[in-house]
């Protein structure tokens, strides 16, 4: 394959994940199922929950589908499929069939596409992976950026029913570019033979598995923590409306950033180290947070995290295969991904029942603050073996 092959293969997945990350910016779309649907913020906020734990999901059982079609035919199906989730709960009176419109449809469609086009870009650039990766990585916290505002003149205009057939209709548009990219590069997805470790038995390896995925999940958790209260933990610190809008533009910004830099550095000078410092920088950023209940303070920390946040979840891939190979790699990260979908949960949950109890953000602070501490301890002595 050429260099302009792989440059169209690279392209195609990140028209893809930009569309994808929309299922992030959920939090506009919060207020509008509560008044339509006439239910609670607890039953509405579920919503995400169920679509974090599906996107998780078909990550870790999706990789079994990714060689079964070519693919311009794989992206095409699956944004289809996005699409359809989205017009379900459009087209929903109850909100049992949000959840599974978007929850579930959604949710396993944004997994199976945002996992594969990872593995794409990896695969596209074997000499640059960390790179690649934080591109599609990058690519899907652009989402999250673009989509809150016209989703938000969506609702204005027509209400819940319009904003969801936008972003159906958008996840048409943007699969369909995807797979005619994708189909011009000529780019064959394959799932390669090469393996540093065998990863199917033996103690080692599930013990090693272990390590990485608690290591992930204290890592992704600070973040997680961060995108869901940073309205939140601003306004608590006397950030007005300004910053509680701001604050995750900050984050988001701060994420993509993490993610290109990151994803560069992991080819450089190793997942290992890369992931061992955005750890540390994390806890550092969060213990003074926690200590420092400044606004200021608060902006600077929470960009830190979102940068830290982003670096992690694209080195993480660039740094299993590069360690595993190409093959195990993607079994070895699909498994260590289901961390994601524990800490989406707990992470944001747990901030906000801390926040109840006590009335302000430290205590939550200083848990995500110690989840990046057991993620360094982690990287340095247990994961990083092997």
């Amino acid at each position: 394959m050429t260099l302009e092959n792989r440059k169209g293969a690279l392209l195609g997945a990140a028209l893809l994940t930009f569309a994808l990350g929309s299922i992030h910016a959920f939090s506009v779309l919060l207020l509008a199922i509560e008044v339509e649907l006439l239910v609670s913020r607890s039953l509405a906020s579920m919503t995400y929950s169920i679509a974090l734990v599906s996107l998780a999901a078909s990550v870790f059982w999706g990789h079994r589908l990714y060689d079964r079609a070519t693919s311009a035919t794989y992206v095409a199906i699956t944004g289809t499929v996005a699409a359809v989730g989205c017009a379900m709960a459009a087209l929903s009176s109850s909100i049992v069939l949000v959840w599974l419109g978007f929850g579930v449809v959604f949710g396993s469609a944004n997994g199976l596409g945002y996992g594969y086009a990872l593995q794409l870009a990896g695969r596209a650039f074997p000499q640059g992976k960390g790179f690649s990766m934080g591109i599609v990585t990058a690519a899907y916290a652009l989402g999250a950026v673009a989509f809150p505002l016209p989703l938000r003149i969506a609702i204005d205009v027509g209400g819940w029913i319009t904003a969801l057939l936008f972003l159906a209709a958008c996840l048409i548009l943007f699969s369909a570019v995807s797979a005619l990219v994708l189909s011009r590069s000529r780019f064959v997805y394959f799932s390669g033979v090469e393996s540093d470790v065998d990863i199917s038995n033996g103690t080692l390896s599930n013990t090693q598995t272990i390590w990485l995925w608690l290591s992930y999940c204290g890592a992704v958790t600070a973040g997680l923590m961060a995108i869901g209260h940073a309205s939140g933990l601003t306004d608590s610190r006397g950030g007005g409306t300004f910053w509680s809008t701001g604050a995750p533009i900050v984050i988001a910004f701060s994420n993509m950033i993490g993610s290109l830099m990151a994803g560069v550095l992991t080819d450089k000078i190793g997942g290992r180290l890369v992931l061992a410092f955005l750890a540390a920088l994390s806890c550092i950023a969060l213990s003074i947070m926690a200590t420092i209940a400044e606004l200021n303070i608060t902006i600077i920390g929470l960009a830190i995290v979102g940068f830290t946040y982003g670096g992690t979840i694209a080195a993480y891939p660039a740094y299993l295969s590069h360690r595993f190979g190409a093959t195990q790699g993607t079994i070895v990260y699909s498994r260590v991904f289901t961390a994601w979908a524990i800490a989406g949960l707990l992470g944001p949950l747990s901030a906000g029942l801390l926040f109840d109890r006590f009335q302000n953000y430290q205590a939550a602070l200083i848990l995500a603050a110690l989840g990046a501490a057991i993620s360094f301890f982690m990287i340095q002595s247990k994961a990083g073996k092997g």
